[in-house]
């Protein structure tokens, strides 16, 4: 056999006795509906032993104190429901889960995150809902994909102006936290469809939250608002608005160009009129005013108004 005829023969034997090493990098994202459908480890020694074809990971209420180092061994976990345990801290391996889309870690102990969870870059969908944050933190901004998340009932008291860069979240809730302001930065958070802020400290909203051209729900009740501003009427694809038990006297004129508005609730507050031109909510289907001081006269023109809408005095 000739020299050059050996050499071809060993790099041709070598090569096929090379297998690559499974990565991160050549993992790969599942898309919904075969994560959905893979299969849900709720046996922690089970999945540790079976590392690379655990995708989904189930720890409900099984009274974990931490996420520990161990799981994040767990390199193509996409899915996490960790909900209802006593979990004050996530091992900052937890950076190792690149492929992580979906966490669920609702009614915890939580008060902070560690950096490397801010390197997440897959993530779309967070619920930390029932813990106890008391900032919804800059790190939040770095997760480039995110779209939803959940953080109520915590005790959040501010909100970090790189909330504007979160640019792919298009659900946020901070019902049931602590918040006084908001800050305007909110309002460049273009694809936010959904917003819930109900149960809040609320003075007032900036004029620059109804710069949200997307916004479909915008829950603002139990809070202490005693007035809107006229950019109120900006945020024309708005569905449902929600501003039940403030402390609103008085309902701006700008409102009226809502032309997409369903539902509208201002019930207990200290309304005694309605704007002059609200025969132009000609979407309107329900109106709730119980708990207000409207003079009669005030609800027959109302009803004369919008007489395909429910009205609830």
């Amino acid at each position: 056999m000739q020299k050059t005829e050996r050499f071809i023969l060993t790099g041709l034997i070598l090569l096929a006795a090379w297998q690559p090493h499974k990565t991160h990098a050549q993992a790969k994202l599942l898309p919904p509906q075969e994560l959905a459908s893979a299969k849900v480890y709720y046996d922690v020694p089970e999945a540790l032993r079976q590392k690379e074809e655990v995708y989904r990971l189930n720890i409900r209420q099984q009274s974990y104190y931490s996420f520990p180092p161990d799981l994040c061994g767990l390199v193509n976990l996409q899915f996490i429901n960790a909900m209802k345990n006593k979990i004050s801290f996530l091992a900052p391996e937890i950076g190792n889960l690149q492929l992580l889309q979906e966490i669920n870690f609702s009614e915890n102990e939580l008060t902070a995150l560690p950096a490397s969870f801010y390197t997440l870059k897959a993530l779309q969908n967070i619920d930390f809902s029932h813990n106890h944050f008391t900032e919804l933190p800059a790190g939040f901004a770095n997760l480039r994909q995110l779209q939803v998340l959940h953080l109520n009932e915590n005790k959040i008291r501010t909100l970090s102006p790189q909330v504007r860069r979160m640019r792919s979240l298009h659900t946020l809730n901070l019902s049931y936290n602590h918040m006084e302001t908001l800050p305007p930065d909110i309002g460049k958070v273009r694809k936010l469809k959904n917003l819930s802020l109900s149960q809040n400290q609320l003075r007032e909203v900036p004029p620059a939250l109804f710069n949200l051209k997307e916004l479909k729900i915008l829950a603002l009740d139990f809070n202490q608002l005693t007035s809107l501003p006229d950019q109120v009427g900006k945020a024309n694809s708005l569905q449902t608005l929600l501003l039940g038990h403030n402390l609103l006297k008085k309902v701006p004129e700008e409102l009226t160009r809502l032309e997409n508005l369903e539902l509208l609730d201002l019930s207990y507050n200290q309304l005694t009129q309605m704007p002059e031109a609200i025969e132009k909510l000609k979407n309107l289907q329900t109106l709730i005013l119980v708990g207000n001081k409207i003079p009669e006269t005030e609800k027959e023109r109302i009803l004369k108004a919008l007489p395909s809408a429910s009205i609830i005095f």
